[in-house]
């Protein structure tokens, strides 16, 4: 077993994460424990909670890692200030990385945590990032004063964009609907648009 001198807190904090990560896109969620962890990297447990206060902890650095590759692929999308464009090219990011780290996503929203952990504000502010990119989306299609009216409008797509890779992922989409994940995406993104153009028309 590797000294602990052996790698820096820094060093130990990224292998860790990126050890934590093979286990859970390999086995799930589920299989993650601290001594896995420190197995794989030569450490004893005690070390790990030299990093981290518990295991919630590590999952919260854990998810917040995969929230910031989740930015890095919604970030790849240029924005053309065209909403039903710039939506139907984020959706298409958006679930092409829920495919590519289905297990990832599962940790993300399924693992529950203890009802006393709080979430630290480094990390709900990944989230407001992830949000402002869709809101970024669909300003044109609001007035500076209706800010209000695009948050509700963000919520409502980033939601149900999440349900439809929620029941894929989970094999219980074909309960609903024979059409694919990418036909519903778009059905939701092109009719959802069309609405908030609508409305906006006979106000």
């Amino acid at each position: 077993m590797a000294r602990r001198s052996d790698h820096s807190r820094e060093e130990l904090y990224g292998l860790v994460l990126a050890e934590a990560q093979k286990i859970v896109e390999s086995e799930g969620y589920k299989a993650l424990t601290a001594r896995r962890v420190a197995e794989a990297v030569g450490y004893s447990p005690g070390t790990l909670y030299n990093l981290f206060s518990n295991l919630d902890d590590l999952v919260v650095h854990l998810n917040a890692r995969t929230l910031d590759l989740l930015d890095q692929s919604l970030a790849q999308v240029s924005l053309k200030g065209d909403p039903e464009a710039d939506l139907l090219a984020l959706a298409k990011a958006y679930l092409g990385f829920l495919d590519r780290h289905p297990r990832l996503w599962e940790q993300l929203f399924e693992y529950r945590l203890a009802d006393d952990c709080e979430l630290p504000v480094w990390y709900t502010d990944k989230i407001k990032g992830l949000l402002a990119r869709v809101e970024a989306a669909l300003a044109p299609l609001f007035r500076p004063q209706e800010s209000q009216k695009r948050d509700v409008a963000v919520q409502v797509l980033w939601a149900s964009l999440h349900g439809i890779g929620s029941l894929a992922i989970g094999g219980k989409l074909e309960v609903v609907t024979t059409r694919s994940v990418a036909n519903l995406a778009r059905s939701l993104v092109v009719n959802y648009v069309a609405g908030l153009k609508s409305t906006r028309g006979s106000s």
